[in-house]
């Protein structure tokens, strides 16, 4: 029988504790986010406006977590927030292709 993670409560005090964290950059990118596509206008249903938001708030926590591990400054995750939150997703997807293109070249 395989183990579900979401059944085991120290995944649920794993996961709270993350949003405790980086909740407050989470949230600013959000509203960052939102803000710039409502600005733009160049999505225009709210499903997808709301799945941009929302993926942007979570790229925003993996930072944090990364940045945590590492041992750095928590203004990353804040710096961070901002830029995708005023550059946008799609900004910062091309962003990690560029690079990841670039570290291929060097292999």
């Amino acid at each position: 029988m395989n183990n579900m993670p979401e059944k085991d409560p120290s995944f649920w005090v794993l996961v709270m504790t993350a949003l405790r964290e980086n909740g407050l950059a989470m949230v600013l990118t959000f509203a960052l986010t939102w803000l710039r596509i409502q600005y733009d206008a160049k999505e225009t249903t709210v499903w997808r406006q709301f799945i941009e938001a929302t993926l942007g708030a979570l790229i925003v926590m993996v930072v944090g977590l990364t940045v945590k591990e590492f041992g750095f400054s928590i203004a990353w995750s804040f710096a961070t927030a901002g830029f995708i939150g005023v550059l946008g997703v799609e900004w910062a997807r091309q962003l990690g292709k560029r690079w990841a293109e670039r570290k291929a070249d060097e292999i």
